[in-house]
């Protein structure tokens, strides 16, 4: 999983598993690496719809 996270991102698998760097990035590869701890997926679904009301609130919209 997280090499094809990495394909998609354009960074190496290795990425993942360094410390993270700072700023956005490092948010990112924080977030992942949480995503990846949760092995419920109701608890995945809560915090995917939790991501996308906040990214609603932000102005994101979803283009189908």
């Amino acid at each position: 999983m997280l090499e094809q996270l990495a394909r998609e991102l354009n960074v190496p698998a290795e990425t993942f598993l360094d410390e993270p760097p700072d700023g956005d990035a490092g948010e990112l590869f924080a977030l992942v690496r949480h995503w990846l701890a949760i092995g419920d997926s109701q608890a995945r679904r809560r915090v995917l719809s939790l991501a996308r009301q906040e990214a609603e609130r932000s102005g994101y919209s979803e283009v189908a």
